[in-house]
């Protein structure tokens, strides 16, 4: 009998990826951002939390929390730039 999937995890944040922490704080010292506002943001922050909770469903693309998480940070979105990824 043939075995099925029925579902795929990706582990984001994981083994494979970036660690998280110091890519965190190295894209505060790109943007100018204070020390902790990133994570302060996207995982303490009610608004942040349910974004990211939307990204990892699939409720939201790459492009749409970038921009969201973008404005709740404060960060200005370039036309020029609108790929641009926040880690």
């Amino acid at each position: 009998m043939a075995q099925q999937r029925k579902g795929l995890v990706l582990d984001f944040g994981g083994v494979p990826a970036t660690p998280l922490l110091p890519a965190a704080l190295a894209f505060e010292r790109l943007e100018g951002l204070p020390e902790g506002t990133l994570l302060t943001g996207l995982y303490l922050d009610p608004e942040g939390i349910r974004l990211t909770e939307e990204l990892e469903r699939g409720a939201l693309t790459q492009i749409q929390w970038n921009e969201a998480a973008a404005r709740l940070l404060g960060i200005p979105l370039t036309d020029d730039d609108p790929d641009r990824v926040i880690p």
